[in-house]
C-alpha cells in the first residue's frame, strides 16, 4: 500500500525543482543555496512530520522577503524581483506542515516562477520543464483530490497505476491543445513580457565609442551576439557591420551625424541573403554583412554611411534580412565633403605628425599615401594582444613606437590619426569579425567576443574601401585569423541548431510568419483541389472506408481482456482433460470445482472471483497463481 501524502510530498519537491531550474543562474547567491537545500529538507520534514519554521514565523520570513523584493522593482526591473518573491512563497511553503490547500499553493507557485523565468531566459529547455511541470502539477492536482477525502488514505499499487494513467491523459490532451492554439490564435509582433521585462538586454562586446588605453586588459565576452543564416563564407568576408564613428571628441570616437551627399552604389558580385537572429541587446544598430544592399522584416532607417538603425528598441527576440554582397566596392556618384572626415584628433604626438608628414610627401595621388600607410603597419612589429595593453597620456603614441601591442581600436584608432593627417579621409566602422559556421543548421554564430573595429578610406575613384590593419599584426594569423577556423563538435552542433530552430519557430513566431503559414497551407489545399481525381474514385474510397470499419470492428469485437483469456484457456484445459461434456451450461467456476472435486479448480476460482467480483484487475502475482494452477489442472 501508498500512502497518498506521501506521493504528494515528493511530487512537491519534484515540480519546485522544475520550475527554479531555468532560473538558478539568476538567483541572488544567498537565496541560491537556500532554495536547493529547501527541497530535500522539506521532504524530510515532511517524512518525520517535524518543521523547523512555526507558523508565525514562516508568515513573517515570507512577507520579509517579498517586501524586500518589491522594492528592488523598478521600470526597467520587473522580471527578476517578481521571480525572486515566489521563491521566497515557495521555500516557506516547502518548509511548514502541508494540508491540501498548501499542496495547491505549492502547484500555482511552481507554475508562476517557471512562466516569469520565461521573461528573464527564453532557451529551448524551458519547454522541456514545462511539458514535465505540467505533467507534475495535473498528476499532483489528481492526486490531491483524492487525498482531501481522507489524508491517511493509501492505495494498493494497482489502483494507484490505474489512477494515474488516468491523471496523465489531462495533461496530454491539455498539452496537444495548447500547441494548436499556439499557431491558430493571433500573434502580437511586441509579446507582453517585453513589456513586463524591458530591461532583458544582452551585455555587448560591441561599443558605440572607442577610446584606446581605457582598459589595462579586455576580457572576452563569450555571449552570443546573433545568429546569421546563410551560406559559408571566405574568412576575408567575414566582416558584419553595425555603426559608423567618424569624429574624434576628448580622446574618443565618436559618432556625428555626417553630411549628406550623393547616392552610393554598390559594385561587386551577386548578392547573398542572410537571416539575422540577433540576441537582446541595448543599442538599435542592426548587423549587416559588409556590403549590404537591403534589409527587410522590420523597420529600420538607413543612413548615408551604410549604416541601419532599427525604429525600436532591439529588447526582444526577432529577425531581419540582408541581402549583401561581401567584397564588393562602395562607391559614391556624387560630392562627399572631405573636410568632415580629415578632422583629427585635438592631441597628437610629434611622432605622428612626422610620420604623417612622410606619407603625404609620397604623392598626391591618395593611392599611393594609402599603400605607404599600409606598408609603415605591416612593417612596424605591431602584435594583437588583449592584455598588457598601452595606457597613460598617449595610448596611441606608445602603442606605435613603444610596447607596440594592442587590440583592433588601437590598429584601427591609430590608422584613422595618421590616415586623416596624411590627408585621406577616413573613418571607423564598428561591427564583429568572424564566427563559428554551423553546417548541420547553415548558419553562423557570432559572440561578443568577436567584436571588432576597422577603417574605411576614401580612395581616388571616390569609393570607400575597406582596411583591416588589425590583419598586419604579426600574430594575426592565431588571432584574428582563428576566429570561426575551428568547427563545431557535433554534439554542439546539434545542441545550437536545436536551439535555433526552437528560436525560429517559437521566440520569434510572429503574426508575419503565421499568415504565411496559413498562407501556404491554403495554397496546398487548392493545388489538392485542383488535381483531376481518376474515374470511379468515389467508390474506392467508399471501399476502402467500409473496409477500415471492418477491420476496425473485427479487432474490438475478438479483441479479449487477460481475464477473458485466461477463462478460456482453464475451460480449454478441462475440455481437453475430462472431455465436453464436463461443461454444462450455465455452470459456474465453483460448481464444476466441486463436481470435479478438484482443488485446484477451486483455488483457481477463488482467485479469478476475487478480482472479478470485486471489479478489479488482476495482479501480476494472481496471474502467475492462475497459469500455474492451469498446468496443474
Amino acid at each position: 500500500m501508498v500512502k497518498i501524502k506521501r506521493l504528494l510530498d515528493l511530487l512537491s519537491g519534484v515540480v519546485a525543482l522544475l520550475c527554479m531550474a531555468p532560473i538558478l543562474a539568476y538567483l541572488d547567491r544567498p537565496l541560491l543555496p537556500v532554495a536547493l537545500l529547501a527541497i530535500p529538507v522539506g521532504y524530510w520534514c515532511d517524512r518525520r512530520e517535524h518543521y523547523p519554521l512555526p507558523t508565525w514565523l514562516a508568515t513573517l520570513v515570507a512577507l520579509c522577503g517579498m517586501a524586500f523584493y518589491a522594492l528592488q522593482i523598478t521600470r526597467a526591473e520587473v522580471a527578476i524581483p517578481v521571480v525572486h518573491a515566489m521563491v521566497i512563497l515557495l521555500i516557506v511553503r516547502l518548509l511548514t506542515p502541508k494540508a491540501g490547500r498548501d499542496y495547491l499553493q505549492i502547484f500555482v507557485l511552481a507554475l508562476f516562477v517557471l512562466a516569469g523565468s520565461s521573461l528573464i531566459h527564453l532557451e529551448i529547455g524551458f519547454i522541456v520543464y514545462l511539458v514535465l511541470l505540467v505533467f507534475g502539477v495535473t498528476l499532483g492536482l489528481v492526486l490531491l483530490t483524492v487525498h482531501v477525502t481522507d489524508q491517511k488514505l493509501a492505495m494498493s499499487r494497482p489502483d494507484l497505476i490505474k489512477l494515474i494513467k488516468v491523471g496523465l491523459i489531462i495533461p496530454s490532451v491539455s498539452l496537444l491543445l495548447m500547441m494548436v492554439f499556439f499557431v491558430v490564435l493571433p500573434r502580437t509582433r511586441h509579446p507582453l513580457w517585453n513589456f513586463l521585462n524591458p530591461s532583458s538586454k544582452g551585455t555587448v562586446g560591441l561599443a558605440e565609442t572607442v577610446q584606446p588605453g581605457s582598459f589595462a586588459q579586455i576580457s572576452g565576452i563569450k555571449s552570443l551576439a546573433f545568429r546569421a543564416e546563410g551560406p559559408e563564407l571566405a574568412p576575408e568576408d567575414r566582416y558584419w557591420r553595425a555603426l559608423v564613428l567618424n569624429q574624434s571628441k576628448e580622446g574618443h570616437w565618436v559618432r556625428n551625424d555626417p553630411p549628406k551627399e550623393g547616392g552610393v552604389h554598390i559594385e561587386g558580385p551577386a548578392p547573398v541573403i542572410f537571416m539575422i537572429y540577433p540576441e537582446p541587446r541595448s543599442d538599435r544598430y542592426l548587423m549587416t554583412l559588409d556590403r549590404p544592399t537591403m534589409v527587410t522584416g522590420l523597420r529600420h532607417e538607413q543612413t548615408v554611411d551604410q549604416m541601419f538603425v532599427a525604429r525600436s528598441a532591439i529588447d526582444h527576440r526577432f529577425r531581419f534580412e540582408v541581402r549583401s554582397s561581401p567584397g564588393a566596392t562602395l562607391r559614391v556618384n556624387g560630392m562627399v565633403d572631405q573636410t568632415f572626415y580629415l578632422q583629427t584628433p585635438d592631441k597628437i604626438s610629434s611622432r605622428m605628425r612626422q610620420l604623417a608628414v612622410g606619407i603625404r610627401e609620397k604623392g598626391e595621388d591618395v593611392s599611393l599615401r594609402i599603400e605607404a600607410l599600409g606598408d609603415f603597419f605591416r612593417n612596424q612589429g605591431l602584435s594583437y594582444a588583449l592584455d598588457d595593453l598601452p595606457s597613460g597620456p598617449d595610448p596611441i603614441d606608445s602603442f606605435l613606437f613603444a610596447k607596440k601591442r594592442g587590440y583592433c581600436e588601437f590598429f584601427a584608432s591609430a590608422y584613422i590619426t595618421l590616415a586623416r593627417l596624411a590627408g585621406i579621409p577616413s573613418r571607423l566602422v564598428g561591427g564583429y569579425y568572424g564566427g563559428d559556421y554551423n553546417p548541420m543548421g547553415g548558419y553562423y554564430l557570432v559572440s561578443e567576443d568577436t567584436a571588432h573595429v576597422w577603417v574605411e578610406v576614401l580612395a581616388g575613384d571616390n569609393s570607400w574601401q575597406r582596411i583591416d590593419p588589425s590583419q598586419w599584426a604579426i600574430n594575426a594569423s592565431s588571432t584574428l585569423g582563428a576566429r570561426g577556423r575551428d568547427q563545431l563538435n557535433a554534439l554542439w552542433q546539434l545542441i545550437d541548431t536545436l536551439n535555433y530552430h526552437w528560436v525560429q519557430a517559437v521566440v520569434v513566431f510572429d503574426l508575419q510568419q503565421q499568415m504565411s503559414l496559413f498562407s501556404k497551407a491554403g495554397d496546398r489545399l487548392r493545388n489538392l483541389r485542383s488535381v483531376r481525381a481518376p474515374e470511379g474514385w468515389w467508390k474506392i474510397g467508399v471501399g476502402l472506408l467500409v473496409g477500415a470499419v471492418l477491420v476496425v470492428s473485427v479487432f474490438l469485437v475478438r479483441r479479449k481482456s487477460k481475464e477473458a483469456r485466461l477463462l478460456d484457456a482453464f475451460r480449454a484445459r478441462l475440455r481437453k482433460r475430462y472431455g465436453h461434456g464436463v461443461l454444462l451450461p450455465g455452470s459456474g467456476l465453483a460448481e464444476i470445482g466441486e463436481q470435479l472435486d478438484s482443488e485446484e479448480c477451486r483455488q483457481f476460482a477463488r482467485i479469478y472471483y476475487g478480482a472479478v467480483f470485486r471489479d478489479r484487475v488482476l495482479t501480476s502475482q494472481e496471474l502467475a497463481q492462475l497459469k500455474e494452477l492451469l498446468k496443474r489442472i
